[in-house]
């Protein structure tokens, strides 16, 4: 496939609006994306919505000042062709987008036919014989107007999803995966559902400190609120004030030299301005002044189950010979995680996975004869 220059509609009027509805209709699917701005900002929004079908491209400014309400109840009557759906599933929530009638996971489709290499720029490449210019992916979408490198890669993030799904959808039902491939999609919707709820006392506890000392802990709480702080006032992602591995290097030292002074570190983020590292460092005394924070207790390891040891190298093997004769990595059978829960309960824990929507029915059936 030979890549050129595509047209495109920029969506950022009521007028732009009304034409790409009156393109909706019909029931085919849509290739949809978002582009995002978590990595230049404090609080992440959607910041382009790109859709193609029928070789028509659309890129739809959510940032711009008219609504956006009439986009959806005609684009939601359509099957949604996403790439790794559940991020995009999110971002079109916080958008407004109410449920699509269906979505093709054109990333879960390759992984179910056994494709090693399931981006989307590898599928591009294998499919349309294309490679794709990544440059843009990390750049800042919340500006405007974008420069022609970024519309040229937002255009190409959905121009071959419609043809790509199209080869894929062939190789499932050839392969009589077709269901195996819509029971996951469903779970990766339902999934997208699950919105995760702030947590005060605990949202401090970052990966990593869980092992610190309850000194470094209490000091680690406290530089969390003065990061949060500081990159809400400069809308930056927290990252970009102090990164993790940073924060809590200088908690452990900060906690182990108790009557030296912040500055003396060798951590010390040194390119802080003045008022910055004030801050900084009467976050660290009080943490310092802090009562310390116990670690949280682990839970109890349950006793030895050699009769689970049984069944879950049973479970293993028989994965791993499933997978192996389906040209699938084992892991897309079943996780290790889910392998112990149904070697622990081989009655009802699958059951339980699949209602848990941890599971599907199609993953269930290919292990459960190894524990009839």
């Amino acid at each position: 496939m030979t890549q050129r220059k595509v047209e495109f509609l920029w969506v950022n009027t009521p007028q732009a609006l009304d034409y790409f509805i009156t393109s909706l209709r019909g029931y085919f699917p849509l290739a949809l994306d978002t582009e995002a701005d978590s990595l230049h900002h404090y609080r992440e929004s959607v910041c382009l919505i790109q859709v193609s079908h029928a070789e028509q491209h659309f890129l739809i400014d959510p940032l711009d000042a008219f609504p956006l309400d009439e986009l959806w109840p005609p684009t939601s009557r359509h099957t949604w062709i996403l790439h790794g759906a559940d991020f995009d599933l999110r971002m079109l929530r916080r958008a407004g987008a109410p449920e699509p009638q269906a979505v093709f996971d054109t990333m879960l489709a390759a992984q179910l036919l056994g494709l090693r290499a399931f981006g989307y720029g590898a599928l591009v490449e294998q499919f349309c014989g294309l490679t794709l210019d990544k440059k843009s992916q990390k750049a800042d979408w919340s500006r405007r107007p974008l420069s022609p490198a970024m519309i040229e890669y937002a255009v190409q993030d959905t121009q071959y999803l419609e043809p790509i799904a199209e080869i894929l959808g062939k190789q499932l039902d050839e392969k009589g995966r077709r269901t195996w491939h819509e029971q996951s999609c469903a779970r990766v919707v339902a999934a997208s559902r699950n919105v995760r709820e702030n947590d005060p006392e605990n949202d401090w506890r970052i990966s990593g400190s869980a092992v610190l000392s309850p000194e470094a802990q209490a000091i680690v709480k406290e530089l969390w609120h003065w990061r949060e702080k500081e990159a809400e006032a400069v809308d930056l992602p927290v990252f970009k004030v102090l990164h993790n591995e940073l924060l809590l290097d200088l908690a452990v030292w900060c906690s182990e030299n108790p009557t030296i002074p912040p500055m003396g570190a060798p951590c010390w983020p040194r390119r802080s301005s003045p008022p910055r590292s004030e801050r900084l460092i009467e976050a660290i005394e009080r943490g310092r002044l802090a009562p310390p924070i116990p670690r949280l207790p682990r839970g109890e390891r349950p006793p030895r189950d050699k009769d689970a040891e049984v069944r879950m190298e049973k479970l293993r093997i028989h994965r791993d010979a499933v997978a192996a004769e389906l040209g699938l990595d084992p892991t897309v059978i079943a996780p290790k995680s889910v392998l112990q829960d149904i070697a622990r309960k081989p009655d009802t824990a699958a059951f339980d996975l699949i209602a848990e929507n941890r599971w599907c029915l199609w993953q269930w059936e290919l292990l459960k004869t190894i524990l009839v």
